[in-house]
This record gives C-alpha cells, structure tokens and sequence, in this order.
C-alpha cells in the first residue's frame, strides 16, 4: 500500500489534471487572491454572460428551461460544470471532477427530448454534486480516507443516486468531506476546503466540499449527509438551504463511512439547495421513487402535502442554556424574531419564547454513542497507510467520552438516550409548539480548525427531529462588538466567547434554523416557506 504523503500527491495531481486548460485560472490572479472570491467565476472571463445567467438559477428554474427547450442538457452541464472547475482552483471543495462523462450523459438526454419531445424525469438534465462518500458508478469514493483510495470504486449507484439519475440528474463531480467524516470543518487529504465568502472561515462539515460550491455556484442542488450537523453547519455557513431530513425517509444503501453498524446515532442523507422550492423538490424526487419498496428499512412515507392555510405556532430559542451566540448571529436572532412578532401574522405564523431543557446532557449522551469504539476503526484506516491525523480528528477522538464500551455500557447508554428523548418530547409539547426557531452553531462559519461546539445540532440529531438551514439574508459586517456584559455559561461558552473578533468575521453568512419533531419535515419546509415570503419576499 502506498504511503500517505505519496497517495495525497498522486489525488491532488490526479483532480488538478481533470481541470480543462480552457478553464484554469490565471497564476497572477491565484497567487492574490481576495478573502471574499464569491465573485471571481463571473469577473475572470472564462464564462459567457449566459453561462453566468445559467449558474444564477436556482435547480427549479434550471430544470424549467431545460424541459422547455430554452437551454439545453449540454448548456447546463457546460455552464454549471464549467463553474465549478473555476470554483476548485479558488476554495478547493471538489475529490473528483469528469465533465467528458457528464457531457456525453447529457447529450443522451438532449436526443431523447429532441426524439420524445419529453423530459425523463424532473430533473432532465440538471447538474448535480455528490458527497464523496456515496457511491457513483464508476467513480472511486474513498469518503476521505487515503488509505482507501483505489479500493472503493463503486459497481453500482447509491440508492439515492439511482433515484437522481433517474429522473434525469447528471453527476458531474464529487466532493470534498472531513477526514473520518466528524468535523464541522472540511479539510482532508485532498485539500482544505475555503468559505467562498471568507477564505479564512470554514464552509462547515462535513458536507463543506458541497455547501462551498453551490454557494460559489458551481452546483445549483447537491447531497450531503448528516450525523451531527453536517448538512446544517455546512449550509449556515455558507448562506443556503438544507435539510435533515427525519431519520429512515431517504435511502441509504450505498454509503460508506468508518464504524458500519453502529446505530446508537443515525446518519441521514440531505440536499444543499438555493431555494426553499428546491429542497422541496429533491424530497419529492427521492420519496415519488418509494425506495421503501426496496430498503426495508425506511418508513414508507411520501412527500405529503401541508395546509398552507393552517396557522403555525413557532417558538423561538435564543441559546441553548449551555453557549451564548457571538455577537453577529445573536443580533441576526433577535432581528428575526422582532420581524416575526411584528409580521408574522401574514403569513399564519405566532411567535413564542421557548426555554431549552438539558440540551448540555443531549450532547454528552450524542458525543458519547459516536465512537463506542472508543475510535479504533477510525484509528485503524488511518494507520493503514500513514495518515495523519488532523487537529480536529484528533480534537473528537480525544474527547474523555470517547471509549470503548463493553456490550453492557452500550445497552446502558442507548437506553439513557431513548429515555432523554421520551423527556425531552414532554418538554416540548409542554409548550404546544408546532416549530422551532433557534440557531444553527454558536456564531457565524467559524475559522479554520476551531469548529468545536455541536450542541445546535447534535441535539436535533439525538433526538431525530427534523431541522432545515434558510439565509436571513444577513451577513456579519466585522464591525459588531463585542457583548461586554458577557456571563459564560461554563467552559465551552467562555471557549466561545474568547474566539469571537469582529474582524474575522466579516462577509460571513448569517442564517438560522427550524426544527419540529419526527416526520413534521413537510411542516418545517412549510414554516421555512413562510419566513422566507417575510424576509426575502419569496412565494
């Protein structure tokens, strides 16, 4: 087996050569770049102006142009893919890139509407980007592990994929995820993945390799997965729309990660997206599919309509009782909620203040059914071949509720876990709340390395409650001061508190996040529609 250092060259070179000449970036642009590049693919002039237009729509307005003949399969992939080889040299969020197979998939597409006049699916012809831990066909998905490379060339699609590609997605590329898939942080042996709005700021974890491109455009629909917050920290910071999804709705067949069988957490697969309408669509994609038909394991529920009609009743949290909000997300808070209080009326919505309960012990019992293991698997791959490990792997792995169980302690924490959620949901019903309004991470996208408080998402993942990311549309301006009147909650606020300068921050997204109990996702995507008409006038 070849060594680390010799396998992360080989990859690195490999992803560089799969860059069309015709789309490299100038070396004098490269060697100064500025923090924010979000702009650069539109200012570098490798795109026409309507390959530009192309990249702005969101994956519903893509897909309306392509099965109305205004633009073809072939323009869309030529312009999104084009995009997001430009995006690889500028935030690196890419482990694979094949624009010839994506060309040639949507040239079959383009003769069967010529031929049928029809599109296949909803999704003829749109581009779309997968994590690097679900399976292709064809295409390698070592899901950030070095020592895996070149032995996880997949036969078959995920059962996701399947669903995609049948309703006429093209797969154009893969990306970018954490070395053993736990940070809220993207840096792997392929590259580091930047913050398109901030270089110096993480675009989250660990579907960071995604959020960061479609946030530069490059991707206009891709998938992540979640097991702690991976496709909500990674959409917060990056300015998008997500959802994880309840637990055992989307398949998961064809996913690789370290630790197989381990159910004291589940994973769930979800979309990164531009638009409310587009996470919509994506669940209506995979669930009009049934894939319960064929995974035993899922709950066979469709996409179900919701009253729009009804009226919500959603309570806000302004923390959790454990880590205050630095400055710039708390302001972002308070901003929407004093809107919502004041308009939230049109769109059927009450506010009310909800007060968290015990969320410090959720995230001891989630942090704790991570590594059961006490992290030997993860140790093991890694060893394999060298590889280092990363300061924030070591950060997880290190962690005093990190050790192996034996068969007893599992049984014991698993059953403190069903019995937090059973307390927990009282509590919640206890103020008759239809959603939840609360944050998605402790501040803004954090900097590199320093992504280390969970507990805004983990919770939701402990007790499987279905959460989505929405922009508010604001970003940190690096001018909001400090709170001087701050009281730490305990160690990791004052950890918190001590890492906020307003200067790092600036340009940084703002966003905030919904949450209801199990299988209420159409609720949630509901009540994200109705903010969303409210602050960005959406329908």
């Amino acid at each position: 087996m070849a060594d680390y250092e010799t396998v992360a060259k080989s990859e690195r070179a490999r992803l560089d050569a799969s860059i069309p000449p015709n789309l490299r970036l100038p070396s004098e642009l490269l060697a100064d770049l500025p923090k924010d590049v979000s702009a650069i693919p539109e200012t570098c002039g490798l795109l026409t102006d309507e390959q530009i237009r192309i990249t702005q729509l969101d994956t519903t307005a893509l897909a309306q142009e392509i099965a109305s003949g205004k633009i073809t399969a072939v323009d869309a992939v030529t312009a999104v893919a084009s995009r997001a080889a430009i995006a690889e040299q500028l935030v690196h969020p890419l482990t694979q890139f094949f624009l010839d197979e994506a060309l040639e998939r949507a040239r079959q597409l383009d003769e069967i509407f010529k031929t049928t006049g029809k599109t296949i699916g909803p999704l003829h012809g749109v581009p779309v980007s997968i994590k690097n831990h679900i399976d292709v066909k064809g295409h390698d998905t070592p899901s950030s592990f070095s020592s895996w490379v070149g032995k996880t060339v997949a036969e078959e699609d995920a059962a996701l994929v399947a669903i995609l590609r049948a309703a006429g997605a093209v797969f154009y590329c893969l990306t970018n995820m954490p070395q053993t898939i736990m940070h809220l942080e993207t840096d792997s042996y392929m590259a580091r993945t930047l913050n398109p709005y901030n270089t110096d700021l993480t675009p989250g974890g660990s579907s960071g390799g995604d959020s960061a491109l479609i946030a530069i455009k490059g991707s206009s629909l891709g998938v992540g997965t979640d097991i702690g917050g991976s496709v909500r920290s990674t959409a917060a910071a990056c300015g998008l729309y997500s959802l994880r999804p309840t637990t055992f709705r989307v398949p998961l067949r064809g996913f690789r990660a370290a630790c197989r069988g381990n159910e004291g957490v589940i994973p769930i697969a979800g979309p990164h997206a531009r638009s409310v309408r587009d996470i919509k669509l994506f669940m209506n994609v995979i669930l009009s599919a049934q894939p319960w038909l064929e995974d035993p394991s899922l709950v066979p529920f469709p996409w179900r309509p919701v009253d729009e009609s009804k009226k919500l009743r959603v309570g806000y949290m302004m923390n959790d009782g454990n880590v205050h909000l630095q400055p710039p997300l708390r302001l972002a808070l308070e901003k929407v909620v004093d809107v919502l209080k004041e308009r939230g009326a049109e769109v059927g919505i009450e506010m009310v203040e909800y007060r968290p309960w015990q969320h410090k012990e959720g995230l001891e019992i989630v942090h704790s059914l991570y590594y059961t293991d006490g992290g030997k698997d993860v140790k093991r791959i890694l060893a394999a071949n060298g590889e280092p490990l990363k300061p924030l792997s070591e950060w997880i792995l290190s962690s005093p509720l990190v050790r192996e169980r034996t068969v007893n302690e599992l049984w014991e924490l698993c059953a403190r876990r069903d019995a937090y959620r059973a307390a927990y949901l009282r509590h919640w019903n206890s103020f008759n709340i239809d959603a939840l309004l609360c944050p998605v991470g402790p501040g803004p996208a954090p900097r590199h390395d320093t992504a280390k408080y969970w507990g805004y998402t983990a919770q939701w993942n402990l007790v499987d409650y279905p959460a989505a990311v929405f922009p508010t549309g604001m970003r940190a301006t690096g001018a909001e001061p400090v709170d001087d009147d701050f009281q730490a909650f305990g160690e990791d606020d004052q950890i918190n508190h001590d890492a906020y300068k307003p200067e790092y921050f600036k340009g940084a997204p703002l966003c905030l996040q919904m949450v209801s109990r199990r299988w209420n996702d159409e609720l949630v995507m509901d009540a994200v529609s109705r903010v969303d008409r409210i602050l960005h006038r959406t329908q």
